[in-house]
């Protein structure tokens, strides 16, 4: 007795060289859906149902999506749903939710001084290796990475990549958001330890727990609860840590100095002219001659950030003139 609905909207739809053009966009909404699944006996209902909670936990206007089938098909139909959640995309889970996770696990996709690449990738392929081994000789099987430098030089890119790996369920939380707090920190790491191996990943660390003096301190989370999880309070086995900093003398000394915090502490430093020669080439191989030489020599002590918004200012440059 329920007819169905469906919100129909104008969306643009890219056509190239020409003016976008409209199309109508259709949406399902919430009516119940009979499917005949293959390997089931019986149909599932597919539903949307609101759901009302204390409004300090939800929004007030959530939904939950439902399936509903006979408790002979039960194990079956986990089982496909389990399939499908294996096949799709991977999404970064944080404290508000999950959001999509646009990577591919591929080290050539970064620009790196070799032996920093070398040594982070070897690094951490070998954790998944070495569980045995380590259980075998009673030592924790965690791992933490401390990535410092100045903006625009690759943490962040190196990050994606680990993130991305396929054995790998990745976590994050903003330290310096004033809505987190102490529990949010500790839930996501209890959460990272149910879904190992998993990536906790803790931005701009100096910025959010710099040493007293150095400058205000701008984080939510207690520095104690940090400290906590690093030790491993808030985690279990099969957790990797991976922060960032831009300065690490500014960060407080207590996460620094305590052994086993973080395992390989590495820095990624301006590039130099091969490097620097090899990202642009990475980003257009036409580059080259004599002219490209003076470029690689004139943006020394650049980082890559800054290399590339040159070559996006050269591209327009050219495009405006008419020249390659």
């Amino acid at each position: 007795g329920i007819s169905p609905r469906i919100a129909v909207s104008v969306q643009r739809e890219h056509q190239p060289k020409a003016a976008p053009s409209a199309v109508w966009d259709l949406d399902w909404q919430e009516c119940p859906v009979a499917l005949k699944l293959k390997g089931l006996e019986h149909p599932v209902i597919s539903v949307k149902v609101p759901m009302a909670f204390p409004p300090s936990e939800v929004p007030p206007s959530a939904s939950e999506h439902w399936l509903i089938t006979s408790r002979e098909d039960a194990a079956k139909l986990l089982g496909l749903v389990q399939q499908v959640q294996q096949q799709s995309e991977q999404s970064l889970e944080t404290v508000g939710g999950k959001t999509r996770f646009v990577a591919r696990y591929d080290w050539d996709m970064i620009v790196l001084e070799p032996s920093v690449r070398h040594l982070i990738k070897s690094d951490f392929e070998l954790f998944f290796e070495r569980e045995d081994w380590f259980r075998a000789h009673n030592l924790p099987y965690r791992r933490g990475y401390l990535f410092w430098g100045a903006p625009g030089n690759g943490k962040t890119q190196t990050v994606r990549v680990m993130a991305s790996h396929p054995y790998i369920k990745p976590f994050a939380i903003d330290l310096c958001d004033v809505e987190n707090e102490s529990r949010d920190l500790t839930r996501l790491f209890e959460r990272a330890s149910e879904s190992t191996p998993a990536l906790i990943i803790l931005e701009d660390l100096d910025r959010a727990f710099p040493a007293e003096g150095t400058q205000a301190r701008e984080r939510s989370v207690s520095f104690q609860t940090l400290l906590n999880c690093l030790d491993g309070v808030g985690s279990q086995d099969g957790v990797i840590v991976v922060a960032t900093a831009n300065n690490p003398t500014c960060l407080d000394p207590a996460i620094l100095k305590r052994p086993g915090r973080f395992d390989r502490v590495v820095q990624f430093q301006n590039p130099d002219a091969c490097l620097r020669r090899q990202y642009y080439q990475r980003l257009n191989p036409i580059l080259s001659g004599e002219q490209f030489e003076t470029a690689i020599q004139k943006t020394n002590g650049f980082s890559f950030a800054q290399l590339r918004e040159t070559y996006i200012l050269g591209a327009q440059s050219a495009f405006e003139n008419g020249r390659e």
